[in-house]
């Protein structure tokens, strides 16, 4: 009983299909026991052909049958015998550590429980021959074929001197197999209670042909190993062949075919008009594939002389697996895209309708809003536009906005995106240097972007109102706040980064050579400009927070000074440099108090003329004064003898006329300050201009 539990493992299944994907991306046909499980255990079969020869990678899962074709190592010459047996291992071929022996069935047992164990199914014993080299006594079973233990397909169990496992099985030709098909092999691979990866590849054993002797003549060709090709389901390809003639004659029309096309398929051929001995040549064989699945395609050359054919495997796989493969109009069934359907067509899916809804089995353009856009909504089965004149539609609902238009808002808000805000107004500055006095040039905007008109724009210093395009033209402020106002608005105070205006001072009225001169720099309201660069007599110095630079002069004449800092325009200055102070130039002051006239003393000649001729001009005027006041003095006390009394005074006189009118002049030869003769020609021209009176008052008498 525990040896038929262990075949039954592989042979005692129904058909269901799923895929699995071996190295290098083959897709091997899953037949799956739904009759009796076995958690341990995985059955591979397939066809074995002669080509590149590869190694392939599966994981035993347990409960799985696969169908694996295998491309096993063609022989490298002509042999008159061949025999193979595929090989797996949980280690790679590069991997098993020589030599080989006869199985531990111990291992399994440990591996495997109950019925399933290794003893329980390896129950029989043979000899298996190998390029490793032949073993006795091997753990063997024969799987079965159609319900019945099969003589062709045996199996070994071996292990490698880690005590890796080995598994091999016989390759036949075409044998009837588990499912009622035919295979070259088949083979139990078991796991540990969880997946188990295996490597898989063919052992190949091989006897060359002895080259005949000579005089000997065949005809013979030879087709090279075509290797493994992937396509999907409908697509074509070309399959490449190299035919060789390897015999002794010149073949003549070599049809190159695919022998039994697959039904579904199609197949293309090419007709080699001539082949010399020792050459080969290269044919293309289009083929379109069929179904999906893994097949086993043989190319065959032949003519009325000769004959060889190969085999190569196929893998069709599916156009695809999910709908995402397909294009947009098109879903995915049974591995091939189709187009989507029109409404009102059967459907099982959303998937497969344009309309993306399946609805009671046919495609509808709606079911719920849910189907239609995000601005639409379902109105018996139509999707139809969500009415919303002032909002906006979410989720198939109309959001009404606060406002759509400034009527919709409060008398002193505007509709701005859909909201109502107040209304205010903004200052552009549309040309200008922004430089301190600079006019600039602005526009007045309320925050809908529209000009405002009459609005008065002004900053600390002046003002005017913009024009019915908002436009305004004022000089930058030296604070550079420039403000606006609109009624209905309200004040606005905008501050713009302008240049000041700087200039260059010079302490005193005048530099002198080998002095230290104190250099200002202030902006246009006098405040001090700190960390400015002047620059004199090409060397840089930096002001002061007084805003000063001190600096000594070794030479005279004019001396450019220029500054700079970053914010401010500085001005620049010129200063003469003189060898010693320049005397300052006195000024003579008419009348002295009052200033009403002023003389340089540079004139001084001129100035001593003035007093002399007034000075003469006094003493006549002094002399004929007194003396008619004494004659009429005289006459008044009824003096008879006034002409004796005239002469004694006359001398007394004299002296007091030039006195009177000299004296000024006199005192002002020392050039005593206060004696000089800019003060004393004030007194002289105050005396003429009182003798003047004088002389004018006794004319008008004398006529009375």
């Amino acid at each position: 009983m525990k040896a038929l539990c262990g075949m039954l493992l592989v042979v005692g299944m129904l058909f269901s299909i799923a895929n699995v994907t071996t190295e290098g991306g083959n897709v091997t046909e899953l037949f799956l026991n739904t009759t009796q499980n076995s958690s341990y255990w995985d059955g591979f079969y397939g066809d074995v052909v002669l080509g590149a020869g590869f190694v392939y990678t599966e994981w035993v899962t347990g409960n799985n049958i696969s169908l694996l074709n295998i491309d096993a190592q063609d022989p490298p010459c002509t042999y008159s015998s061949i025999s193979m047996r595929v090989v797996a291992a949980n280690a790679s071929p590069i991997a098993l550590v020589l030599p080989l022996a006869a199985g531990d069935l111990s291992i399994l047992d440990l591996m495997i429980l109950d019925c399933e164990n290794g003893s329980s199914t390896f129950t029989a014993t043979s000899s298996f021959a190998l390029t490793y080299g032949t073993y006795n006594n091997v753990p063997s079973l024969y799987t079965l074929a159609n319900g019945t233990p099969s003589p062709y397909f045996r199996e070994g169990y071996l292990n490698d001197a880690n005590n890796n496992l080995v598994f091999v099985a016989d390759v036949v030709d075409d044998r009837p197999n588990w499912n009622g098909t035919t295979s070259d092999y088949q083979i139990m691979l078991p796991n540990n209670g969880s997946a188990m990866q295996y490597w898989l590849w063919v052992d190949v054993l091989y006897t060359c042909v002895t080259p005949p002797g000579p005089g000997h003549k065949d005809h013979e060709l030879f087709i090279f190993p075509i290797g493994t090709y992937e396509v999907v389901t409908g697509g074509s390809f070309d399959a490449e062949a190299t035919v060789r003639n390897r015999g002794d004659y010149t073949e003549d029309n070599v049809l190159v075919f695919v022998d039994d096309c697959p039904a579904g398929f199609s197949c293309g051929s090419l007709l080699i008009p001539k082949i010399k001995e020792g050459e080969e040549e290269d044919v293309l064989l289009q083929i379109t594939a069929g179904a999906i699945g893994q097949y086993v395609l043989t190319v065959c050359a032949e003519n009325e002389d000769a004959d060889y054919c190969r085999e190569f495997i196929l893998n069709v796989l599916p156009e695809c697996e999910t709908d995402d493969d397909c294009g947009e109009d098109e879903y995915c069934e049974g591995g091939i895209c189709e187009p989507k359907k029109e409404e009102g067509e059967e459907c099982e899916s959303d998937a497969e309708c344009l309309s993306g809804v399946c609805s009671g089995g046919v495609c509808v353009p709606c079911e719920t809003d849910g189907d239609c856009a995000d601005d639409e909504v379902c109105t018996d089965g139509y999707c139809e536009k969500v009415e919303c004149p002032c909002g906006v539609v979410e989720n198939h609902v109309c959001v009404p906005y606060e406002c759509c238009e400034d009527s919709d808002c409060k008398v002193d808000e505007f509709c701005i995106s859909h909201f109502c805000v107040e209304k205010e107004i903004e200052l552009l500055l549309i040309d200008g240097t922004r430089v301190e006095g600079d006019t600039g040039f602005f526009q007045v905007l309320n925050n809908k972007g529209e000009e405002v008109g009459g609005a008065d724009v002004f900053t600390d210093d002046e003002g005017t109102v913009s024009d019915e395009n908002g436009y305004a033209s004022l000089a930058f402020p030296y604070g550079g706040i420039v403000y606006a106002y609109a009624e209905g608005y309200g004040q606005i105070a905008k501050l713009y980064d302008i240049i000041k205006l700087g200039f260059i001072n010079v302490e005193g009225e005048f530099a002198v050579v080998g002095k230290e001169t104190i250099i200002r720099i202030a902006d246009s309201r006098g405040n001090p400009i700190a960390g400015a660069t002047v620059i004199i007599e090409g060397e840089s110095l930096i002001s002061d927070g007084n805003g000063e630079v001190r600096y000594v002069f070794e030479t005279p004449g004019p001396k450019e000074i220029r500054a700079h800092k970053m914010g401010y325009l500085i001005n620049d200055g010129e200063i003469t440099v003189g060898l010693v102070p320049p005397v300052e130039e006195e000024v003579c002051r008419f009348p002295v108090l009052l200033n009403w006239i002023e003389i340089p003393i540079t004139g001084l000649p001129t100035l001593w003329l003035i007093a002399i001729v007034l000075g003469i001009f006094n003493f006549l005027t002094f002399g004929r004064r007194i003396k008619g006041d004494l004659l009429e003095k005289l006459l008044k006390e009824k003096k008879h003898d006034y002409e004796g009394v005239l002469k004694s005074k006359r001398r007394e006189q004299y002296i007091a006329s030039i006195v009177y009118s000299f004296a000024p002049v006199v005192l002002a030869v020392p050039n005593i300050a206060i004696f000089s003769i800019c003060f004393m020609l004030n007194i002289v021209v105050l005396q003429a201009i009182g003798e003047i009176i004088l002389v004018i008052k006794s004319i008008g008498e004398r006529k009375l």
